[in-house]
């Protein structure tokens, strides 16, 4: 879990009890309420200290930190990056920085985190919090881009065989093209082959068929003759006696 410094400052509202009783008391109502977790009320209380005293770090610091925790992450980064200009000193900045960190993990902006917590333990090398933030962003970082390449190469694998699909059927429709070319010619190269002339010796079937049946009505025209005379009787011619 992320966390968010608030014992440093309660220390210091103790400590500027001394200087300013108004703006404190609007300071230490919005701690209260922070720490009862009425966050917008806090950020309330806030916002009137910080119309009192707009140079306020302690006001602007923990206005962000209610701002932050009513998950309004992109506002409480534009607070906390600007306090990282307005620390008076590199404890402070270190504090803006850890809580930058925080508002940039929670939008998932992650790399940007990493810097925030490396530049608040350039402030403060001691400090174990931004140490842990910084190692479970980098973790998450790793997973991240893992996932990815993950992602990147099964995009690469549908991909590639996606392609691989489309050539097979590209190569299936080529053959079926070529093997339709291929019979279409054949069939117009045998429309177009020209006839062989017939040879004139060549006798057809009809003609070969109309031969036999003379041949064999002429043999029965020849039976039928041989047939008349074998029932004829022969006259011979008597001479005359002188």
């Amino acid at each position: 879990m992320m966390k968010i410094k608030l014992l440093f400052l309660i220390i210091l509202i103790f400590q500027m009890n001394v200087f300013s009783q108004n703006i404190n008391r609007e300071i230490r109502k919005g701690v209260k309420l922070f720490q009862d977790s009425s966050y917008t009320e806090a950020e309330q209380k806030f916002r009137n200290a910080l119309q009192k005293d707009q140079n306020s770090f302690i006001s602007s610091f923990n206005l962000a930190d209610a701002i932050f925790k009513q998950e309004n992450y992109e506002q409480s980064e534009s607070l906390f990056e600007a306090l990282t200009e307005k620390a008076e000193n590199k404890e402070q900045k270190s504090m803006a920085f850890h809580n930058l960190g925080n508002s940039l993990f929670k939008q998932d902006k992650i790399e940007e985190s990493i810097d925030a917590y490396k530049n608040a333990l350039r402030n403060n090398p001691s400090d174990l919090d931004s140490k842990y933030n910084l190692s479970l962003a980098k973790k998450l970082l790793k997973e991240q881009q893992e996932n990815k390449e993950e992602e990147k190469e099964e995009e690469n694998k549908e991909e590639e065989e996606k392609k691989e699909e489309e050539e097979e059927e590209e190569e299936e429709k080529k053959e079926e093209e070529e093997s339709d070319n291929a019979d279409e010619n054949n069939e117009k190269q045998d429309q177009e082959k020209p006839q062989e002339p017939k040879d004139p010796n060549e006798m057809t079937d009809e003609e070969a068929q109309q031969m036999l049946d003379a041949l064999e009505q002429q043999e029965k025209d020849l039976q039928e003759d041989l047939q008349k005379k074998k029932g004829q009787t022969i006259n011979l011619k008597i001479e005359k006696d002188w």
